[in-house]
């Protein structure tokens, strides 16, 4: 792979006029054939080629609070990260560590979701149970936000309904933390968006209906002043640390869109990529 830039191409979301009138969604539960409507989904996304800049040979300082993620060497002492009772026990804690001590103004710190994802082929018929974490995932290719802020408020009273109350008069982050399981990532990197290049108008926020939750995320849809970027050759000590949501209203960056995307100077014979990813809360209480 080259250093730099390089050309690549996204998904977004394309809007529709029936947004207007219908909000967007996707099922992700099997729908009965003799419902009215049999639609798992009502979004159109699109392709679009841009340019993707690489971190390593990016002079200018990043900042979480700033652009909306940032890039960490961390070593993790974990190694069975399709054990859930090890990742739980054991990695989790080590992340919780982590963003106290990377992160200003830190009082809590909750993981509540992790995933792993790795780059395989996809086999007609299977159902994933996304009740299980070690389950593993194909990379996410359309650009977007995890939660939108009506589902992390929903999630906090949903997970901590006894101090929700508490922690919502201050401060609340949902930060995402994306390392490698593999030694260098070559085929399907993760594109970043820096969050204060996106407009609120850009987002359209998607209802996502499953079984047992019904959440929302955020799509986004293309501008030109948004700016991507990426880690070329990411190790699996390269931590990437972004934010999907924000309560401040004084800072640029509440939120960093993100997507994976093939590389175009990936080897035929590249390693496929395998990541964790974890979801937390980090509040910081009421002053």
């Amino acid at each position: 792979m080259t250093t730099g830039q390089v050309n690549v191409t996204l998904k977004f979301l394309k809007w529709q006029d029936l947004y207007e009138s219908e909000k967007p969604f996707q099922i992700f539960i099997n729908i009965p054939k003799d419902a009215d409507d049999l639609r798992d989904t009502n979004l159109v996304f699109e392709n679009v080629s841009l340019p993707i800049r690489d971190i390593r040979n990016y002079p200018h300082q990043i900042s979480l609070d700033g652009n909306g993620f940032i890039y960490l060497k961390h070593v993790t002492n974990v190694t069975m990260f399709s054990n859930r009772e090890v990742v739980e026990r054991e990695y989790l804690p080590e992340i919780e560590a982590l963003l106290k001590s990377k992160l200003d103004d830190v009082d809590r710190v909750f993981c509540f979701d992790w995933r792993l994802r790795k780059n395989a082929p996809e086999i007609e018929g299977t159902v994933i149970n996304m009740n299980d974490p070690t389950e593993w995932l194909r990379p996410a290719v359309h650009v977007h936000i995890d939660q939108s802020p009506a589902a992390a408020l929903k999630r906090i009273q949903l997970q901590l309904p006894e101090d929700a109350p508490y922690l919502l008069r201050g401060r609340v982050r949902i930060i995402n933390v994306w390392r490698p399981l593999v030694a260098s990532v070559e085929d399907w990197p993760l594109a970043i968006c820096d969050g204060s290049t996106v407009e609120q108008r850009d987002l359209v926020e998607t209802d996502h209906v499953r079984k047992h939750y019904t959440g929302s995320t955020m799509y986004l849809m293309r501008n030109p002043a948004q700016e991507f970027y990426y880690m070329s050759k990411q190790s699996q000590n390269d931590v990437l640390i972004f934010k999907n949501f924000d309560s401040r209203r004084d800072i640029k960056a509440k939120y960093a869109p993100h997507a994976s995307f093939h590389h175009p100077e990936a080897a035929i014979d590249a390693a496929p990529r395998e990541s964790i990813e974890v979801r937390a809360f980090v509040f910081t209480y009421p002053k």
